[in-house]
Order: C-alpha cells, then structure tokens, then sequence
C-alpha cells in the first residue's frame, strides 16, 4: 500500500501543467502523484507516475484511491475519467465543469447564463450553417471546432471571404462554432477559487 501524505494530490495528466502544479504544491508540503498515458510524460520527476489509458477504470480507480483530492492537469482528460475516480476520492473542479470545457459552444452558452460576457458565436452544422453565421456576424471571424482544438489547433481565422472554403475544407465535418473576432490589446487571465468553506479568492 502507498504511503499518504496529509495533502496528497492525484492529477489526471501527467504534462507541463501536470508539472507546473507539483512546481507549485511540493514547496507547500503537498505530493503529488500522476496518471498519464505517456510513460515519457513530463511530470514523472516530481512524483510516482502510472502510465494507462484515461480510459482504463481499474487502474484510474486504482491511482485515485486514498487521494486527498483528484484533480486533472487540462481540459482533454474525458469526463468519464474524472467520474470513475470521483468514486473513491473528490474530484475538483467536478466533472460537471470538465464536461462544460470540453466544447466551446456549451462553455459560451454556460457563460452566458452566468451573465459573463463572450465574443458573439453562432454553432455550425454543416456548410449552409457556416453562411448563415458568417451573415449574422460577418468579417473577420474565427471557425473552431467545438471540440478536441487547443493551442491554435482545430481553428481558422476568417479575414475575407477567400478563406471560408480553405476553412471548410479543413475543418468541415465536424460540429463548429464561429467566433466573432475581437481585437484585443492585451490578455488577462484570471482565476478564481472557493473552498469548501464557501470562501471566495
């Protein structure tokens, strides 16, 4: 049986942000331990890492157990993973917020209930839904796919209307959602945190 420590974190992904969380937690006194498909995964050096299939039940309920807390390194570990490990430990951010992240058009729609303001979008079926958006918010937009896209990837910047059939044909057939472009001067990120206590940071 593994040793617990009194704050032991098991992460679901075992990459850069798997890394930079134990970066973070280890001088806190919290350890850390990962789950990874990849035995080459980027964090095995700052904790024990199992190496399966996200998909994989036994050994994801395996590695969870005696956890203080599950969590997951990015938004691509699938949902059920995160379920079957809420089965023997919490999971947080819940599945529920996991699941929401995971396609674009939901995370808006879910934004926007919450009264957060978002770029305007418009979800696109097939290529007759693409005109139909493209006449509602017009030049430039952005196409994304609604799901698996990350880091620029699953995404095509519409500056005219040249580069819509490039964009189809690169991304068509999968569900989309087109963006508004938004020009920006600058980037912020923010996070916020609630413990169980119900306070808010």
């Amino acid at each position: 049986m593994r040793e617990v420590t009194e704050h032991s974190i098991a992460v679901l992904g075992g990459g850069q942000l798997g890394r930079m969380l134990a970066l973070a937690g280890i001088p806190l006194g919290v350890s850390f331990r990962f789950l990874d498909p990849s035995p080459d995964a980027t964090a095995r050096a700052l904790g024990p890492l199992s190496v399966a299939p996200f998909t994989d039940d036994d050994a994801v309920t395996k590695f969870a157990t005696d956890a203080t807390v599950v969590t997951y390194e990015w938004e691509g570990v699938p949902a059920a993973t995160a379920r079957c490990a809420a089965r023997v430990a919490p999971v947080l951010p819940g599945d529920r917020a996991l699941e929401t992240s995971q396609d674009r058009l939901v995370e808006k729609e879910t934004l926007r209930s919450f009264g957060v303001a978002t770029a305007p979008f418009a979800p696109v079926d097939d290529r007759a839904g693409l005109e139909r958006a493209l006449a509602t918010l017009g030049l430039p937009a952005v196409l994304k796919t609604r799901t698996g896209g990350y880091d620029g990837k699953g995404q095509a910047l519409l500056r005219s209307e040249a580069d819509v059939d490039t964009a189809w044909a690169t991304l068509g057939g999968v569900p989309l959602i087109l963006e508004a472009f938004v020009p920006f001067i600058r980037e912020l990120s923010v996070l916020g945190v609630r413990t169980k206590a119900g306070e808010f940071v």
